[in-house]
């Protein structure tokens, strides 16, 4: 976290002036236009900071505006330097065959035009949650039990701007499933914490028969764990700390704190003392699996990277994390579901990466022992 700003913020800026530079072809002559235009930029490059500042300053109202303001932008931005981009890949295969200089002004209107089209594309997708369905064979439901449902949540970034609206669809989602229990892989809560007291109000109205389990990620950290775990009990979860239970007749439920990589001592205290005849299922936010755990749970859940969120973002986190998105086969009777998340984080936007609901739902298979 010490390097996360000093880094954000030089990458940012960085963005922002290839922007200008792009874009400077579109202003009116004269200084006054190129004064707007950095002042204006200038303004975003500190939006982040700013609607955070805001939040701790008591001006929750002041926060929502500018974060709102300057999330949409960075999500602007990004689709338009994609398509600045595609424009000068395409003048440079023109380039040979060109007789003359370009006339550069309306290429570039026309593309921060598609930009602009797509990234009010992205933002409809952004809102458009849907339950999806993952159904898991196991011999490891009682006789007598033949399916159990669980809904699964992820990265739904509670806190930043419009929360409330993004919350509201997921519940939506989650009452109609009717889940036997309700979990949640992490990314839970982020800053600034806007309308922290209206979301656990209404995540408390869901209580599934078997409760609800959730486990912190790397954004718990960035808000405080401690924040965090209060949060999440005010909404009715249980955290899982490293540690793990029996939940019903069937399951074993279990979730380690999030770290870069596994850390096998939490693995360790988290499954201690589980029975392993039960499902077995782990909640890991990151998407990283520790060798020792297969064979021992049934099925890691994970969330972090939100399917890419923005395309072509995708190829990216797919280097960084294999294990991507959907369900994994890791042999030995051990799974990895890594969901692409319910919410989003920063832009409020989503390119050809759908956020989702997942109803994960174990179905007892015909060699299943009676108990």
């Amino acid at each position: 976290m010490r390097w996360f700003l000093p880094i954000f913020f030089s990458v940012y800026t960085g963005l922002h002036i290839i922007f200008y530079r792009s874009a400077r072809y579109l202003l009116p002559p004269g200084r006054a236009p190129r004064l707007i235009a950095w002042s204006w930029l200038g303004l975003m490059i500190l939006g982040p900071m700013l609607t955070v500042l805001a939040s701790m300053w008591g001006h929750p109202q002041a926060s929502g505006v500018i974060g709102t303001v300057t999330y949409w932008w960075m999500g602007y931005l990004m689709i338009s330097l994609l398509c600045l981009l595609g424009l000068s890949l395409l003048r440079l295969l023109a380039w040979p065959f060109s007789r003359g200089p370009w006339a550069w002004r309306r290429p570039v209107a026309l593309a921060l035009g598609a930009a602009l089209m797509l990234t009010a594309y992205a933002g409809w997708s952004a809102t458009q949650v849907r339950l999806k369905q993952v159904e898991i064979a196991t011999a490891k439901l009682p006789a007598g039990m033949e399916r159990l449902d669980i809904a699964v949540t992820s990265d739904l970034h509670l806190g930043l701007p419009g929360g409330e609206a993004r919350l509201n669809r997921a519940i939506k989602l989650i009452r109609q499933a009717e889940p036997d229990l309700w979990i949640d892989a992490g990314d839970m809560w982020d800053r600034p914490l806007l309308e922290a007291k209206e979301l656990t109000a209404l995540m408390a109205t869901v209580r599934p028969p078997l409760g609800k389990y959730a486990v912190g990620g790397n954004h718990e950290n960035y808000v405080g764990l401690a924040t965090s775990m209060s949060l999440d009990r005010a909404a009715g979860f249980v955290f899982l700390n490293n540690r793990g239970l029996a939940v019903g007749r069937a399951l074993n439920l279990a979730g380690v704190v999030d770290t870069r990589k596994p850390a096998a001592q939490r693995d360790a205290a988290a499954l201690k003392g589980l029975d392993f005849s039960r499902f077995t299922l782990l909640l890991r936010h990151r998407p990283d699996f520790n060798p020792a755990m297969r064979g021992k749970i049934d099925l890691q859940v994970s969330g972090h990277t939100h399917g890419g969120q923005v395309w072509p973002f995708h190829y990216v986190v797919k280097n960084l994390y294999p294990l991507f998105a959907g369900l994994y086969d890791l042999g030995q009777g051990t799974r990895v579901y890594t969901s692409r998340g319910t919410g989003i984080w920063g832009p409020p936007l989503r390119l050809l990466s759908p956020p989702e609901v997942t109803l994960i739902r174990l179905v007892r298979s015909p060699a299943s022992p009676s108990r």
